[in-house]
């Protein structure tokens, strides 16, 4: 419609330089004249073939291509000064293709700290997937998915939260960014809940080199990575010659219909695919999150629960002989207040906003230990930080941050070096 609409006015305005042409027929000759109604009409045929393709639709195969992606630069200082550095830390490209109007392609490909060595940068296929939604209320989904699991993990363009980087309890505890291959189900039950279900490659315990000498990922050892190493970045039916498992993710989104308040719920279970020793089974994972939204004027409310559970920690000791978390656990509250909204000001700022924000923090990535854990000093584990800062977005999909993060641990002592962050991103 758009091209249609385009051309409907195209053709108007060569009418009207008809018009023009037949109110100058005193001023030119007859073979003059003749020759621009000639020109003029060719002009309109052209028109009337533009806009569609070689498929013979109405939009043509670029109209159904769509190109997009985000990035963000980072500088990143400690109080200790030891981390100062400036890290273009995404590229993320997006490509979609609608077949029709109910057969969609989506994708992104990330690029991570802008090289790729052994020890950092990353090239990954974050998404890729087929969309069919016969109805409006269901679709049914098949590819690399980002998994449904809270907020940030789905939508985490840099315009979208506050903070240069992502609350770390959707670091640490919610590995994001968490993405699989699988397939499933999503839809609406009703105008105000939303839902997901998908079937996607288990997290794993065993990662890298399979030696059977320890699990990586979820061990009071590892600090406060959390899980993160258990997420499997490939997506071939085998690894290393053993089968992937597969896991539950699923997801029910709420929106209060008389207030301006989201509500989601976000559930995984799946086995963690531990086929190296034996007396470790296979231990299962399960993990919940709550998570709210509220905005309301220039106030603006976020805040988010998660845990992950694992049985059979004590299993893992005994077949790693290391100690393995049982329970990780992390929440945060976060308030922010608009300062500067779009139409508060004209001019270069006329879509501007900015707003102040706080966000509390707290998550122990060796929240619960199995009985046979031999370093049983959680604490070290037990982190709580502030985060104060600043959000700028001269316009809507571009965001400069601004940010102190404060760190302690359950003793009160300082866990980590307190850090200053800066950062610009945005998204097209």
């Amino acid at each position: 419609m758009k091209y249609a609409a385009s051309n409907f006015w195209r053709a108007g305005a060569v009418l009207l330089l008809l018009g023009g042409v037949a109110g100058a027929v005193r001023a030119a000759g007859t073979d003059e004249l003749e020759r621009r109604i000639d020109v003029l009409s060719r002009e309109i045929e052209e028109l009337k073939t533009m806009g569609r393709g070689a498929s013979g639709t109405e939009y043509g195969a670029v109209q159904k291509t769509r190109v997009g992606g985000y990035m963000e630069l980072h500088y990143l200082s400690t109080q200790k000064g030891d981390g100062e550095n400036f890290d273009f830390h995404r590229y993320v490209l997006y490509v979609g293709h609608r077949f029709s109007d109910w057969i969609q392609f989506h994708s992104e490909l990330e690029f991570e700290h802008g090289f790729i060595n052994d020890r950092q940068g990353e090239f990954e296929l974050e998404q890729a997937y087929i969309d069919f939604k016969p109805k409006e209320d269901f679709g049914i989904r098949a590819g690399v998915i980002v998994a449904p699991m809270g907020v940030i993990n789905q939508f985490h363009e840099p315009p979208t939260f506050h903070g240069v980087e992502r609350p770390d309890v959707d670091n640490k505890i919610i590995p994001s960014t968490w993405f699989a291959a699988g397939a499933g189900v999503y839809g609406s039950l009703t105008p105000n809940l939303k839902y997901q279900i998908y079937g996607i490659n288990a997290l794993q315990f065993v990662s890298g080199g399979r030696d059977g000498t320890k699990a990586t990922g979820l061990g009071a050892q590892l600090g406060t990575d959390g899980i993160r190493n258990l997420r499997q970045k490939q997506f071939g039916g085998e690894q290393n010659g053993d089968v992937l498992d597969i896991g539950i993710a699923a997801r029910l989104d709420y929106a209060v219909e008389r207030y301006p308040l989201n509500l989601g719920f976000s559930y995984y279970g799946g086995a963690a695919d531990d086929k190296v020793l034996d007396t470790a089974g296979n231990p299962e994972l399960t993990g919940l999150v709550f998570d709210a939204r509220y905005r309301q004027d220039r106030l603006d409310f976020a805040g988010e629960w998660a845990q992950f559970d694992v049985d059979d920690a004590d299993k893992l000791k005994s077949a790693y002989g290391a100690d393995q978390a049982a329970r990780l656990e992390g929440w945060y509250a976060q308030g922010a207040y608009w300062l500067l909204q779009p139409g508060d000001r004209n001019g270069l700022l006329a879509d501007a906003g900015l707003a102040g924000f706080v966000r509390y923090e707290k998550f122990d990535t060796a929240k619960k230990m199995p009985a046979n854990a031999t370093d049983r000093a959680q604490n070290n584990r037990d982190r709580t930080q502030w985060v104060y800062g600043i959000t700028f977005k001269p316009v809507a999909n571009l965001a400069v941050k601004l940010d102190y993060t404060s760190f302690n641990d359950a003793d009160g002592t300082t866990f980590d070096s307190d850090k200053l962050n800066a950062g610009i991103g945005w998204q097209f």
